[in-house]
């Protein structure tokens, strides 16, 4: 979905509320890791974070077969977000089977074409209604649910501009 909806909001919520149920549970900022450090060494963050050691990943074969098989047994959460490059999609969840019974990846972006290409079950944040964008944009301007009545228009006036989008409600 676009930017500013709530994707990445929503991903933290889940690793939050569903974390203690898996066996590893993270959270990945991909694009800005990604273009500030490059992908390889997000390969080594995420392999040292799911093994919890320091690792080479992927820089002998050997180091593979143990991560993918350290991985094949755990019942992993992880979340991807902000992906906007296919490449980070196959090098940090590229085959399903990496990971063991019962895990889930969550991948956040603003690309629905990168999710059809991977061929993963698609989940699209919908835009708050006028109601549900007041409500938000009350509750951060004005501690309440809904604005004093000499405020309404006003109101309704930065709601519209915002057109529904939660991260222009809160800022």
């Amino acid at each position: 979905g676009m930017g500013g909806v709530g994707k990445t909001t929503i991903a933290k919520i889940a690793r939050k509320t569903l974390g203690d149920k898996f066996d590893v549970s993270r959270f990945f900022s991909v694009k800005m890791v990604s273009k500030k450090h490059g992908l390889v060494n997000l390969q080594r963050r995420l392999c040292k974070s799911l093994m919890k050691k320091n690792s080479e990943y992927w820089d002998n074969i050997d180091e593979e077969a143990t991560m993918i098989n350290f991985l094949f047994q755990k019942k992993v959460l992880l979340i991807l977000d902000d992906v906007d490059d296919i490449s980070q999609l196959e090098n940090l969840c590229g085959n399903r089977d990496w990971f063991g019974p019962g895990s889930r990846i969550i991948i956040t972006t603003a690309n629905e074409k990168l999710l059809i290409t991977h061929g993963v079950k698609i989940f699209k944040v919908p835009e708050l209604d006028a109601n549900e964008a007041i409500q938000l944009f009350s509750l951060k301007a004005f501690k309440r649910d809904y604005p004093d009545k000499k405020f309404t228009a006003l109101s309704r006036c930065f709601v519209d501009y915002a057109n529904g989008l939660p991260l222009a409600l809160k800022v």
